[in-house]
């Protein structure tokens, strides 16, 4: 191996279907900001192979890997050491190889919180309602707690599924997808309206128009359906690519030990958002 590709950072994605990914665009742009030479990959695995990745990361020294679902409860299981918020999520979204140690980390709180704060959304004090009770909300339910949200109620149709997120969160309250209380935000997580299913939206006019205002994770297409009824509701939207962008430079801020600045993704977001 020459030196010359030495000093080329290996970094990667890993998830079941990746043929969509916007992963190795953002990272690109990222690094190419950062003056850094680096290579991306996509991993994409099944449920037998992800077992390995840690072995793969090794052996193609890879110091840096996102993980998207299904695989962020099994990359939470896999790695030596979590961080504490990785730990009180649940869930790795990021890993970093150091030393011959894995590392995870879980990056998804902070790109929703940031969302958030790009739109103008204050958190704190605040009744947030979140739609859907799969992986993508545990790191939603921990970042609002965070930035010190008054209320979090998660609204789902799967019992066992939100009895598992009350027994990780103590403090959040849980209902059925067709009692949803009034609040303050509204959010989905759940994959309805989301590209091919674009016409889709997990609740009518009459929930969404109990709330101020309603973000949705989904970014494909980038305005859903449930977007497209809160703003004609009245609602202030906050479109869920941001998120996306965000979580990415957190982690790099983890793989390159410096802190970044969060406008770095403004542009990136705005090129993507072009292509929805």
């Amino acid at each position: 191996m020459n030196t010359e590709n030495e000093n080329i950072l290996r970094l990667g994605v890993l998830g079941e279907k990746l043929g969509h990914s916007l992963s190795p665009e953002i990272h690109y742009d990222l690094l190419k900001q950062q003056n850094i030479r680096g290579i991306y990959k996509k991993y994409e695995m099944d449920e037998n192979e992800v077992l390995h990745i840690l072995d793969v990361m090794k052996e193609e020294n890879i110091i840096g890997m996102n993980v998207t679902m299904p695989y962020k409860e099994v990359a939470y299981r896999l790695v030596d050491i979590l961080d504490p918020h990785a730990r009180k999520i649940g869930a790795v979204n990021t890993i970093f190889m150091k030393d011959g140690l894995f590392y995870g980390y879980n990056t998804d709180y902070i790109g929703v919180v940031s969302m958030f704060k790009k739109a103008g959304v204050s958190l704190s004090g605040k009744d947030i309602v979140i739609l859907g009770s799969g992986g993508a909300a545990k790191a939603l339910i921990y970042g609002f707690h965070m930035e010190g949200a008054s209320n979090i109620t998660v609204a789902a149709r799967n019992h066992e599924a939100t009895q598992y997120l009350e027994d990780l969160f103590p403090y959040i309250h849980t209902c059925h997808l067709d009692q949803v209380p009034a609040g303050d935000i509204l959010i989905n997580t759940t994959p309805v309206g989301m590209y091919p299913n674009a016409g889709e939206s997990p609740v009518d006019a009459s929930v969404i128009r109990q709330f101020n205002a309603a973000a949705d994770i989904v970014y494909n297409p980038l305005i859903t359906e449930f977007l497209r009824i809160a703003k004609d509701e009245g609602l202030q939207i906050v479109t869920g690519l941001m998120m996306l962008v965000d979580q990415a430079i957190g982690s790099e801020e983890i793989w390159f030990n410096k802190k970044l600045d969060y406008n770095m993704g403004n542009h990136i977001h705005d090129e993507l958002a072009k292509q929805f």
